[in-house]
């Protein structure tokens, strides 16, 4: 996981929606949950897999624990 570029994500409101959303595991659709427009959240969700700051299993999303120390 690159650090610095979550740090820089971190500082949109959105890619911390996400993951303390996903501390538990959620499915795509649950996700909405989170109130992030779903024009950003394709790419948040993006940004944040890159990154391995977020992973997928079983159909869903959770977040690393590296990266909820960092919020």
């Amino acid at each position: 996981m690159d650090v610095e570029l979550l740090k820089k994500h971190l500082e949109d409101e959105d890619f911390v929606k996400i993951l303390n959303h996903c501390r538990e595991p959620k499915t795509y659709k649950e996700m909405k949950g989170a109130r992030v427009k779903d024009s950003k959240l394709f790419k948040v969700l993006k940004e944040l897999k890159i990154n391995e700051a977020l992973f997928f299993a079983d159909g869903k999303y959770y977040s690393s624990p590296e990266a909820l120390k960092l919020i």
